[in-house]
């Protein structure tokens, strides 16, 4: 039987005596506690206001550009069997020196780094030099040039049509190569011609068949002679193999190339990688 049944039936029986025990306990009043509000003062740090701090253009943090190194470039142009002048990068004068008394007169010089993107940007390319005096004047000159590491030397190429041919990924085409005029026809003809890389040889001449240039290129146009067809499609195959080749290249760019009527030199190469 529960406890609690048992406690009840024993309260029925004995009513007298539960009446003595009522008599007989003195029960003690209940004491009342206020309640105290307990009020906790919380400590306050005054914070000091920041201000906002003003960050200059030169402190400014530039999308940098990663940009292969010229040096390599030119070795990658030279190991896909592409023409180039003959050249040399140079870091000190001495070596500038020999450099220039092996290419011989006239010759080309150039500022490379690797933050220099665009060297006609920072007045970083002379022509036409004619003589160690001026070589070695204009060596020290473009050393100066903020972002320079060397110097390229090179011989510089006298005849030939100025025209461009490179590569770009492409995020809806994958992999485009373009050839497009050079030179003094960049902007008074803005003529081009696009195609999907990898292409063969049909696609390369239908480029140059595209371009409205190419009648002045192989026609021969002020009194020089006509330019290599041949040169012009094998440059354009090793570009697209180029591309296909090292998938960490974005961006290729050969300008100018000089087309004569025996080759087509690359007289500058600019690689970006992803």
């Amino acid at each position: 039987m529960p406890l609690f049944n048992i406690f009840n039936k024993k309260k029925r029986k004995s009513g007298a005596s539960m009446k003595r025990v009522k008599k007989t306990v003195k029960v003690k009043p209940r004491i009342k506690v206020k309640k105290v509000k307990v009020i906790r003062k919380i400590k306050t740090r005054k914070i000091d206001t920041v201000k906002p701090v003003k960050i200059s253009k030169e402190t400014q943090p530039k999308t940098l550009i990663n940009k292969m190194d010229d040096e390599k470039a030119f070795e990658l142009l030279k190991r896909y069997r592409m023409k180039v002048p003959d050249y040399e990068f140079c870091k000190k004068e001495e070596e500038a020196r020999k450099t220039i008394k092996r290419i011989g007169f006239p010759i080309v010089m150039k500022v490379s780094g690797k933050n220099i993107i665009h060297k006609t940007d920072v007045s970083g390319v002379r022509t036409n030099i004619r003589s160690e005096e001026e070589a070695i004047k204009i060596f020290n000159e473009l050393m100066k040039i903020k972002g320079t590491e060397k110097i390229l030397i090179q011989k510089m190429i006298t005849e030939g049509y100025e025209i461009i041919i490179g590569g770009k990924k492409d995020p809806q085409f994958k992999k485009l190569i373009v050839l497009g005029a050079g030179g003094i026809f960049t902007e008074f003809l803005k003529d081009v011609s696009f195609r999907i890389s990898p292409l063969t040889p049909e696609d390369a001449n239908d480029m140059l068949n595209e371009v409205r240039f190419s009648e002045l290129i192989l026609k021969g146009f002020r009194g020089q002679k006509p330019a290599s067809k041949e040169s012009i499609i094998n440059t354009i195959l090793a570009v697209s193999r180029l591309m296909e080749a090292d998938p960490k290249i974005k961006e290729i760019d050969l300008n100018p190339v000089f087309a004569t009527s025996q080759d087509a030199i690359a007289a500058d190469v600019r690689i970006i990688l992803e």
